[in-house]
């Protein structure tokens, strides 16, 4: 897990309820802390909703972005959504990787193509747009593009059903989520009102 804002909490909530190991990367001294806090409270809700029934995972906090993705399977990247900050970050877990990792990045209003050009080999990347709460909302959008590795959508769409996650695959690179495209109800007159030329007059 590389982030560790909301986002990323709600992400290692639900990675640690599904019993996988999480490795945590965020460069904010307090980021332990924050995470685990953050995990606590989360835990509460996802009990609830019969989502811990099996053995939990176990956090580990990273102090460098390298060491927190050497072995993993599956990044989850959940930076800030900066594109000056997802670059630095991709050139340093680049060659620290293991050959056969999919890296998901939760940008939502950047686009692959954008992403990419951090990249020598940008083959293992794919975005995996998260409805917020990751932990609660079950929807992810995930894409790639003619760059990004034949089996690694589908693995990243494997990854996320394995623990509990309902994807659907974009096709076409649009800033921003599906849903938020979708056509409107049609069945209700209410409009939000206009500004005229005349300052409201």
């Amino acid at each position: 897990m590389l982030g560790a804002g909301l986002i990323g909490q709600s992400w290692t909530a639900l990675f640690l309820a599904a019993g996988r190991s999480v490795a945590v990367f965020d460069p904010d001294p307090a980021a332990e802390a924050r995470v685990r806090t953050a995990v606590s409270g989360f835990w509460l809700v996802l009990t609830a909703l019969g989502l811990t029934d099996g053995a939990p995972g176990t956090l580990v906090v990273h102090d460098t972005a390298r060491a927190a993705v050497e072995g993993a399977q599956f990044v989850q990247e959940s930076a800030p959504e900066r594109i000056d900050v997802k670059h630095a970050l991709y050139a340093e877990i680049e060659d620290a990787l293991n050959g056969s990792a999919v890296v998901a990045s939760s940008a939502s209003g950047l686009t692959l193509t954008e992403l990419q050009a951090a990249w020598c080999d940008p083959a293992r990347l794919v975005l995996g747009h998260p409805f917020n709460p990751p932990h609660l909302i079950p929807l992810v959008e995930v894409m790639g593009n003619a760059r990004t590795a034949a089996d690694a959508v589908p693995r990243a769409r494997s990854i996320y059903k394995s623990v509990g996650k309902v994807t659907i695959e974009v096709k076409r690179e649009v800033p921003g989520h599906v849903a938020n495209r979708l056509p409107r109800s049609r069945t209700s007159t209410r409009r939000w009102p206009r500004a005229s030329a005349c300052g409201g007059r």
